[in-house]
């Protein structure tokens, strides 16, 4: 009998990985298409772990736009961590969608967001699970065209071997022509070359094979266009924010992410003009989205997400023109559903004192802000243009307004940097200590974080020389010895990744051996520091004749550099321009600030002051009134849940199921799952009390991962009584795999579950694949297993030995097994264990099943919790039951 992909996946790999979640999709909100149904079909691969991916919001936004036409599905795929590697490589499981399951090479279009110069190895290793050569050279039809966007696609030349066509600038609408193109050239059978030739000629789209590299008077590879293809690739940009790219419902995943809230894009791009930043540069024009279009994505966006915290995200959020509109209206808004409002990207000289007010009222945490640079000289070197006096006055409004601490982020190895410079960052540092003691915030914490500065291209700095390894550790030193004596905390990125992001930020083609030899030699998650190698790195540097800190060296102005192909929205001219005036530590204002266009090189600029006009006033009972009205009903109710007895109860204890879809759910994940499904519900919830209220609900035992459950319960308060049946309102909301079972009022006062409870009953089934590992079949194992359990049973001290986190503990799980019972009327028998919660002495069913069957892996068995119990006089009374006894 073949074994379907989903089911080597879900039986075989998930119960071996330490995070089974990453590759489960469980996502709320995700579009349900047929793919059969479609004509092309995008694989969108993040190089990264799921929780760093799926925060990326650029991938959610196409998710939502590719999968809005009619002809074309997107599903997701990340990088499987060096366990989930390693068993997928043993298995002959091939890459997968998280989505459906889906292999790799069932997809035309494999898109990659390329957002980190160490992500690189990532995306070789995805690519070869996938099943496709690693370079495009060696592709043909049969393979999935490989394009890759981000912001590593304005420096392409590392990964040019093995990328087809790069995608420059934003990607809403340019994705719409890739699509076409790709159908197109299925309808007609187009070569693959052909194809090429055409996407190159699309608005911001780089194809490497349409050129070749020669030899610069520096010594780089500097690509040249083939006949046909265009000399330079413009970067492509959207004009505006529009609410279309923006999924009306954003994805909700059951495991934890990095960014595990609900981010909302306010604005895209940045004029500030920081000389050492990409992203400022690279996503020029600012397109600001309406006050009116901001908070109605944040009203619909919570009431189908039930998140509790909203981001509002962009470059420097506290530049919008209407943010103090938008933080008041929210604040108003989100203040009696205990929602918290942040705002993550702040400089330090404009923060609305109104704004930081808001803030503070609801989340009393740390404020972020970013100086850059210690002294006034440093700051004007790199245009961050503000004073020392705006950044106390800053930290001053956060520590009055009860803000617990400030984190202050700054980068040594700028151009023109001196040790008085480096001195400089932990004196103001101190001032600010000062300045918030004086404020009587006499708890207020501040942080430093250095990092190494790496010249980007694109960026007025990208022609300057970077600080080599020997000399950053020495300036590390200098900031160590500085911070000495001062309450402050120094933290700081090592000089190691820096070189590596150097190399390869203003690399060239030679780089795509270097990247394919480290990953030979087993480089993978090189920005985790601990799976970096940097050892491997300097030896394949070596053994490819290149010497790293070569890359970092001063470059010249006046020839072309392996990035020059690609045109960013500002000129090269406004970028020496910049560089010219850095060297004189002259300072560029905000051209949206003083009404002054500095001719950066955008082309249809709207913020130049005779087109830009400003955004209708925000209408907050327009926003209220867009949100849909939740349609709560009936969802495969269970006969046995409780209707009645509601009456005028505060208290419930609520019974569920935990399915199959849900096993590999960790118990936080649980706890997050079901938090965000009761906000979701629209019952009057209870909260606590404090600065980061929680609902008021306790639940019974943790449910160890992997297992399944019909008998999962926890007790549930609210501010009122709910007045509606709770399992049709909870079923409505709940995630696939989780269902209400039954419901009872509570109407005195009773002890907690978890001390309550003494003991829970499980059922462990044997699938084929673990019969077949210990050589059994559905026929032999009952006669296997009845005397093997009475030999277990007959033990006074069943040892178990237990590992976690490479501590392995010994222990005598005796006194908490009560019985175990083979039951022979399923086919293949299954085994009822009864298991009292022994203080220490706890066992598992996986750790009798490892006991029964002694070298198979007892992670691979199905194991469903059947019921939770308190025993009394010989009896087992269930979680409901217990309501009543004294």
């Amino acid at each position: 009998m073949s074994v379907s992909l989903t089911e080597m996946i879900e039986h075989q790999l998930l119960p071996r990985v330490q995070k089974p979640n990453r590759y489960m999709g469980q996502a709320l909100a995700a579009p349900a298409k047929d793919p059969s149904q479609v004509e092309v079909r995008m694989l969108i691969a993040f190089p990264d772990a799921f929780e760093i991916g799926l925060s990326n919001l650029g991938i959610r936004i196409l998710h939502h736009i590719v999968n809005g036409r009619a002809d074309s599905v997107a599903e997701m795929t990340f990088a499987p961590w060096p366990d989930a590697e390693a068993e997928m490589r043993r298995l002959g499981i091939p890459l997968f969608s998280i989505d459906r399951h889906t292999p790799a090479n069932d997809f035309d279009i494999i898109g990659f967001s390329l957002q980190y110069e160490l992500q690189y190895t990532n995306v070789l290793m995805m690519l070869e699970l996938a099943g496709l050569p690693l370079r495009t050279l060696e592709r043909d039809e049969r393979h999935a065209l490989v394009i890759a966007g981000g912001a590593q696609a304005f420096s392409p030349e590392p990964m040019a071997e093995f990328v087809d066509a790069f995608v420059i600038g934003d990607g809403e609408d340019v994705i719409h022509r890739i699509v076409e193109a790709v159908k197109a050239a299925k309808r007609a059978g187009t070569p693959r070359r052909t194809l090429l030739r055409q996407l190159a000629h699309l608005p911001g789209v780089y194809v490497p094979a349409g050129y070749v590299t020669e030899m610069s008077a520096e010594g780089w590879l500097v690509p040249r266009a083939l006949p046909g293809y265009p000399d330079r690739v413009f970067s492509t940009y959207v004009k505006a924010l529009d609410a279309a790219y923006y999924p009306p419902m954003p994805l909700v995943p059951v495991g934890e992410i990095t960014h595990d809230r609900l981010s909302v894009e306010v604005m895209r791009g940045c004029t500030r003009g920081c000389r050492f930043c990409q992203a400022g540069m690279i996503n020029r024009p600012v397109r600001e989205k309406p006050a009116q279009q901001v908070v109605e994505e944040v009203l619909r966006g919570l009431a189908g997400t039930g998140m509790e915290e909203v981001s509002l995200i962009s470059l420097s959020t506290t530049d919008h023109t209407q943010i103090v509109d938008q933080v008041n209206a929210l604040a108003d808004l989100l203040c009696p559903t205990r929602v918290q409002l942040s705002l993550p990207s702040t400089r330090p000289d404009n923060v609305p004192q109104e704004v930081a007010q808001r803030i503070a009222a609801q989340k009393k945490g740390s404020i972020t802000l970013a100086p850059e640079a210690g002294s006034q000289r440093m700051r004007d070197v790199i245009n961050k243009n503000h004073s020392e006096a705006e950044l106390l006055q800053s930290v001053r409004t956060a520590a009055a307004e009860g803000y617990t601490g400030a984190k202050l982020y700054f980068m040594c190895g700028l151009p023109g940097e001196n040790d008085d410079d480096l001195r400089a960052i932990l004196d103001l540092g101190h001032k600010a200590w000062a300045t918030a003691r004086e404020a009587g915030n006499k708890s207020f914490r501040i942080t430093v974080s250095v990092s190494p500065h790496v010249p980007k291209p694109h960026t007025p700095f990208a022609w300057a020389e970077q600080v080599n390894t020997d000399e950053l550790n020495r300036r590390l030193g200098v900031l160590r010895e500085a911070v000495k004596g001062k309450p402050i905390t120094l933290k700081y990125r090592d000089a190691e990744t820096s070189l590596l992001e150097g190399v390869f930020t203003r690399g060239d083609r030679r780089l795509c051996a270097v990247v394919e030899d480290a990953y030979r030699r087993g480089c993978r998650f090189d920005a985790w520091t601990e799976h970096l190698r940097y050892a491997t790195w300097l030896d394949v540097f070596h053994d490819h004749g290149l010497e790293p800190e070569r890359y970092l060296v001063e470059r010249s102005t006046d020839l072309d550099q392996p990035w020059d192909m690609v045109q960013s929205p500002v000129t090269r001219k406004f970028l020496v321009r910049e560089k010219l005036r850095a060297d004189r530590a002259a300072v560029t204002d905000d051209c949206r600030l003083e009404d002054i266009c500095f001719s950066c090189g955008v082309v249809d600029c709207n913020q130049r002051p005779w087109v830009r006009e400003p955004h209708a006033p925000l209408d907050l009972d327009q926003a209220v009134a867009s949100v849909p009205t939740p349609a709560f009903g009936r969802k495969g109710r269970r006969t046995n849940a409780t209707a009645g007895g509601v009456g005028t109860s505060l208290r419930f204890r609520i019974q569920y199921e935990k399915g199959s879809a849900m096993r590999f759910t960790s118990h936080l994940d649980l706890l997050r799952t079901w938090e965000r499904s009761l906000r979701r519900s629209g019952l009057p919830l209870a909260f606590s009390q404090g600065h980061h209220p929680h609902i008021k609900m306790s639940f019974g035992p943790p449910l160890p991962l992997g297992y399944r459950s019909r008998a999962e319960v926890f007790d549930l308060e609210f501010s009122r009584p709910p007045g509606v049946d709770l399992a049709d309102r909870l079923d409505a909301v709940l995630p696939d795999g989780l269902r209400i079972e039954s419901f009872r009022p509570i109407l005195f006062k009773v002890p907690s579950l978890m001390s309550q409870l003494e003991g829970a009953s499980y059922r462990v089934r044997f699938p084929a694949s673990f019969l077949g590992e210990a050589g059994l079949t559905p026929e032999t194992l009952p006669g296997t297993l009845a005397p093997r359990v009475r030999e277990l049973l007959a033990q006074e001290c069943v040892v178990v030995r237990r590992t976690s986190e490479d501590k392995v503990r010994e222990f005598d799980a005796r006194p908490s097994v009560a019985a175990l019972e083979v039951i022979g009327e399923e086919s293949p028998a299954a085994l009822d264990m009864h298991l009292r919660f022994a203080m220490r002495a706890q066992a598992r069913p996986d750790d009798l099943v490892a006991l029964l069957f002694p070298g198979l892996d007892p992670r691979t068995v199905d194991v469903e919790r059947t019921g939770l119990w308190v025993e009394r006089e010989g009896h087992r009374f269930d979680p409901m039951e217990a309501l009543q006894l004294r």
